[in-house]
């Protein structure tokens, strides 16, 4: 539950410099009373303590002002302009919006302060204030992003997706963080322990992530990331080089049993039995994709050659990840070979949408073997008895295909146009 600090305003007229029912147009105000004008960090976090938008950095309400209180206005020069009688939040954040950029506003000290606790003490000044508000706005904030990203082990976790256009390195990655600021990385058939915390560093808030080791992952996540946008299910960070998102998955612990319709309205070909790592099923697409090359049939492509069952999807991306990186590879595959049409199946499995989930890829030769044993076997999944890549690569010239028709698995040249494709997706 959110802290309340309940700040009650004294506008009394013994508090001001200048009778509250004879003003002097000619009277400058008294400096000893503290004005706040409309380009300062105070002005600002008084308005990010009324606006209570859907933006939950800006959405501090962890101050609740005692309403109604009175504040003063000041033109350029300081000139008392008048007073206003401020009875809500809304009229209050109305009043801070419209207010020209010119002019400036003051509030008459002392403010009686109550905690949640009872304790009551007094602001007297602009500069307590701003500690106050400061203050309560950022724990309210950290308090809120630990409640989102530490979740309990085994129901959510946080997943690295691929985006078109985006840095792609770590797609597929799987972050698993608990309330007690531990986490893992779960990435290419390798787990890493850390710690994670909210903090403020030169007033913007961070996430700081620090994994044991010194492999080079560890190095590419160990770092304080400036936190740009958060929602219920979504962080984006940034480094000063690169952006980096992390979007939520969780299982809502529904049983599937084999060759069921699964949530994107393919099929389920294989249940691990627990959640773990971002996922316990496969769910195979309704119906085959179209026609095209596994890839470059000169290039033998790093973190592409896993076989294992639950590694089709960091297979797509490396595949994908080296063909983008290509100068022009899809329009002018000649950059690999002029064997090639430019065509590269996992890219667009990685890009497609099915069932309204975009986290589809090409299996890797495990799991292709999964679906010909508990799909095509039984006569399940509309599947040919022809051959289908997996993302799973032989070498520089040749990836994996199971033949549908005998069972057998062997190595096809990455530029043939006669093997099929079936996505498949983790969930």
């Amino acid at each position: 539950m959110k802290k309340i600090i309940h700040l009650i305003f004294y506008s009394f007229c013994l508090f001001v410099t200048f009778s509250c029912s004879d003003l002097d147009d000619n009277e400058v105000v008294d400096l000893t009373r503290e004005t706040i004008k409309k380009d300062s960090e105070l002005f600002g976090l008084l308005e990010s303590v009324v606006n209570r938008g859907d933006d939950p950095i800006e959405n501090t309400v962890c101050i609740d002002f005692v309403y109604p209180f009175k504040v003063f206005i000041y033109d350029a020069n300081l000139l008392p302009l008048g007073e206003v009688i401020l009875f809500g939040d809304t009229q209050f954040s109305t009043f801070l919006g419209q207010l020209p950029a010119t002019q400036s506003i003051s509030i008459s000290y002392p403010l009686q302060t109550t905690l949640p606790d009872g304790t009551v003490f007094t602001v007297n000044n602009n500069t307590e204030l701003k500690v106050a508000l400061d203050s309560c706005s950022r724990d309210d904030i950290i308090s809120y992003c630990n409640g989102l990203f530490g979740n309990p082990v085994g129901t959510c976790v946080w997943e690295v997706p691929y985006i078109a256009g985006m840095n792609n390195d770590f797609a597929g990655a799987v972050f698993t963080a608990d309330v007690t600021g531990t986490i893992t990385l779960y990435h290419l058939n390798t787990t890493y322990n850390g710690t994670w915390v909210f903090l403020y560093l030169n007033d913007e808030l961070h996430l700081n992530i620090n994994l044991s080791g010194t492999s080079a992952t560890v190095q590419n996540w160990n770092y304080n990331f400036k936190v740009t946008t958060f929602t219920d299910d979504l962080f984006e960070l940034q480094t000063p080089t690169i952006t980096r998102r992390l979007v939520k998955e969780c299982s809502d612990m529904t049983l599937y049993t084999l060759g069921q319709t699964g949530p994107a309205g393919g099929i389920v070909a294989y249940d691990k039995g627990i959640f773990s790592n971002g996922w316990r099923y496969i769910e195979v697409a309704p119906s085959d994709a179209v026609i095209e090359e596994w890839g470059c049939v000169t290039a033998q492509i790093t973190n592409a050659n896993y076989d294992q069952i639950g590694t089709g999807f960091q297979n797509s991306v490396a595949i994908t990840n080296y063909h983008n990186n290509l100068t022009n590879y899809f329009l002018n595959p000649s950059v690999c070979s002029n064997l090639n049409n430019g065509s590269v199946t996992s890219k667009t499995a990685l890009n497609q949408t099915i069932g309204l989930k975009k986290d589809w890829c090409i299996p890797s030769i495990n799991e292709l073997q999964l679906i010909y044993d508990n799909l095509y076997y039984v006569g399940l999944g509309n599947l040919s008895n022809e051959k289908y890549w997996s993302s799973s690569e032989q070498s520089a010239s040749k990836a994996k295909v199971i033949d549908f028709n005998t069972g057998q698995i062997s190595n096809i040249d990455k530029n043939s146009v006669l093997i099929k494709t079936r996505f498949i997706r983790f969930f």
